[in-house]
């Protein structure tokens, strides 16, 4: 028994990858908001205790040459 092959026009191709592009960039859209979601308020965290040692290092040189008096 032979297999009908499909065939299918120039046009019909064309709509397919643009349908796959689009599919494509739909989730490439969603994976960047998530990575955003997560990371975003990550590097806020990270920044603030940077912000934090800074200032507890500056309060330890003070100490320091209090004490160093």
């Amino acid at each position: 028994m032979k297999s009908q092959q499909d065939f299918h026009t120039r046009e019909e191709i064309d709509q397919l990858v643009a349908e796959i592009y689009r599919a494509l960039d739909t989730t490439e859209e969603r994976l960047d908001g998530r990575c955003d979601d997560i990371y975003f308020p990550m590097d806020l965290s990270i920044s603030a205790l940077t912000s934090k040692i800074e200032a507890i290092q500056g309060e330890l040189v003070e100490i320091q040459s209090y004490i160093a008096r």
